[in-house]
């Protein structure tokens, strides 16, 4: 199936195998790649704000970074237990 768009700069009919214009060599989902772009700056919000280790550390501090990482996951897991505890007790 031949599938063509509009193009945004020249307004005539072209080809979608292609992503540039056939007649003006314009972008032609410009607008669709930017707004791709945009959702995939955006921080993700489901992914735990933990403490980074990098491959410089030395090994003490990777420990004492990996023993700050397991607090910060056993306080996310309290905070999510509190907050499920207080999401039965209307109902």
């Amino acid at each position: 199936m031949h599938q063509e768009k509009v193009c945004p700069n020249c307004d005539k009919w072209t080809s979608t195998s292609s992503s540039l214009c056939s007649y003006c060599g314009k972008e032609l989902f410009e607008k669709e790649r930017l707004t791709r772009e945009a959702l995939d700056a955006q921080p993700d919000p489901f992914k735990m704000p933990l403490i980074k280790i990098y491959s410089k550390d030395g090994y003490l501090i990777v420990f004492g970074k990996r023993i700050i990482q397991f607090v910060q996951l056993v306080f996310f897991g309290i905070i999510s237990l509190l907050i499920w505890i207080a999401s039965l007790l209307p109902g």
